[in-house]
């Protein structure tokens, strides 16, 4: 399996397919943190795989104080024009999950939208997640946003369509094995684009457990970003929030 996600997230087609995924989610888990827990003002935030800085941004408009990284320096570039234009101040640098340099003391990272599941072992996938429990004061906290595998599995559209812009894209989704995989296929005036996405799906409980061994603990967990109860057949999403 390749590094597909490379290619894939420096696309400038990637943000036209995902243009639905908008602020509304970043608003709506902002409001449930609210409810959930207390941090103080400039409370230091570390957003892992920011994309394009919708939850980075909005969280420092909000007075956190917020340090985030991704690996696509094209969405990397978008979610700094974005804070430039709020005059925000957050530490955007770029770098591969599995090896972030970084040292410091948070308070609350986020890792948001599947960014998890991307690559072949479980050490790979996992390795985030303990130095992430490193860099995390005492009784702060992980949130942890996931596809519900059961879901998944039991509504896969094999195939959808839609226009934006000048462009035709069709969405082809098959399971393989434990990995949920999708081909982009995104046609224009320019030509035709293939892309795919390939995430290895762990269950609830496997997730859990594996937090587990690097030492967090389970303190809430919503099925939405409006903080709809997890339920393993109905909910999209598997939203943990995890705690030092």
């Amino acid at each position: 399996m390749s590094d597909w996600f490379k290619e894939w997230f420096d696309s400038s087609e990637y943000l036209d397919v995902y243009s639905h995924r908008d602020k509304t989610d970043a608003y709506n888990l902002l409001n449930l943190i609210r409810e959930s827990m207390e941090f103080d003002k400039g409370a230091k935030v570390l957003d892992a795989a920011c994309g394009a800085g919708r939850f980075s941004n909005l969280f420092a408009l909000e007075g956190f104080n917020v340090t985030a990284f991704d690996l696509s320096m094209q969405l990397l570039q978008i979610a700094k024009q974005n804070s430039t234009k709020e005059n925000l101040n957050v530490k955007y640098f770029r770098s591969d999950i599995r090896n972030v340099p970084l040292k410091g003391s948070f308070n609350l990272v986020l890792n948001m939208f599947t960014s998890f599941g991307y690559f072949k072992t479980e050490d790979e996938n996992f390795s985030f997640i303990s130095s992430a429990y490193e860099l995390l004061n005492d009784n702060s906290y992980f949130i942890f946003d996931y596809l519900n595998k059961n879901y998944v599995i039991n509504n896969l559209v094999e195939e959808s369509h839609k226009s934006i812009k000048d462009k035709t894209i069709t969405e082809l989704r098959k399971l393989n094995g434990n990995r949920v995989e999708k081909e982009i296929i995104i046609e224009s005036k320019e030509g035709t684009k293939k892309f795919i996405e390939s995430v290895l799906m762990y269950s609830k409980d496997q997730i859990i457990e594996g937090f587990k061994k690097c030492g967090f603990k389970v303190y809430k967990m919503f099925g939405s970003y409006l903080g709809a109860e997890f339920n393993e057949i109905t909910s999209d999403r598997l939203l943990i929030f995890f705690t030092k």
